[in-house]
C-alpha cells in the first residue's frame, strides 16, 4: 500500500493545484462547493434533531463560510463528516483525499465495477489505468465530455445526459448475463428492522425494494450543465 499511497498523494496534490490556480479549475471549485452547501441546507431539518452531533456541527460551520472553494468546504464538512467512524473524521481535506483516492483502492475492488473518465477533464487529468490488471473493473475514456460533462441532444431539443445509456446497458449484462463468484466466503446477508437487506461485514450499506416500484432521480436540484457538479 505503500507505492499506492504516494500515488495518491501525488494526484490529490495535483487535482488540489489545478482547481485552485487554473480558470476551468477555480469556476469547478466554487461551483461545486455552492452546490454541497445546497445539498447541506435542504437536509438541515433532519441534522437538526440531534445538534450535539459532531456531524450537525460540521455542517452548521459549513453552512457559515461565505463562497467557499471545494478544498475549503471539505477541510470544513467532508473530511469530518464524510463517512462513518473509524476513518472518519480526518485532520484534513487533504488525508481525506489520500484515503479516497482511486489510484489507492481500485486493485482492491473485489465486485465488478465500471467506470467512465473523459480524457479532456479539466481537474482529473490522471486516469488510474494503471489498475487494468484487476479483472473486476472495466475502464471507460472517453475522448470528451469534460467534468461531468456527458451530455447530448435529447427529445424534444432538451439535453439529457450520455452515460445514462451505457451505465444502464452495463447494469442489464451484470445482473442477466454474467455469473460473479464474489471473492469473499464466508459473509453473513441479513434483513434488519427497516427492511435493509444488509451485509455483516458492510452494515453502513444497504438496499430494500420500494413498494410499487418507480424510478427514482438521483440527479438533484440543479438544472442544466450545472447538474451533478
Amino acid at each position: 500500500m505503500g507505492k499506492a499511497n504516494a500515488t495518491a498523494r501525488i494526484v490529490s496534490q495535483h487535482i488540489v493545484a489545478r482547481l485552485q490556480n487554473s480558470f476551468l479549475g477555480r469556476i469547478y471549485s466554487r461551483a461545486m462547493a455552492r452546490n454541497l452547501l445546497r445539498l447541506l441546507k435542504r437536509h438541515m431539518y433532519t441534522f437538526s434533531e440531534t445538534p450535539d452531533h459532531y456531524v450537525t456541527k460540521a455542517c452548521e460551520k459549513a453552512l457559515e463560510l461565505d463562497n467557499p472553494t471545494l478544498g475549503t468546504f471539505d477541510n470544513t464538512f467532508t473530511c469530518v463528516a464524510g463517512g462513518p467512524p473509524p476513518d472518519f473524521p480526518f485532520r484534513t481535506a487533504d488525508e481525506y483525499y489520500i484515503y479516497a483516492s482511486s489510484h489507492k483502492c481500485l486493485g482492491q475492488v473485489t465486485v465488478p465495477l465500471l467506470t467512465i473518465n473523459a480524457r479532456d477533464d479539466p481537474v482529473v487529468r490522471h486516469i488510474p489505468t494503471e489498475n487494468t490488471e484487476n479483472g473486476n473493473v472495466v475502464m471507460v475514456l472517453t475522448g470528451s465530455g469534460g467534468h461531468l460533462g456527458w451530455f447530448q441532444g435529447g427529445s424534444g431539443g432538451e439535453i439529457d445526459r450520455w452515460t445514462t445509456k451505457p451505465v444502464l446497458e452495463w447494469l442489464r449484462v451484470m445482473g442477466e448475463e454474467v455469473v460473479y463468484e464474489p471473492k469473499q466466503r464466508g459473509s453473513s446477508i441479513y434483513i434488519d428492522e427497516e427492511g435493509f437487506l444488509r451485509e455483516k461485514e458492510r452494515e453502513q450499506l444497504g438496499c430494500k425494494e420500494i413498494e410499487g416500484g418507480g424510478l427514482i432521480d438521483g440527479n438533484g436540484g440543479e438544472e442544466g450543465i450545472l447538474q451533478g457538479l
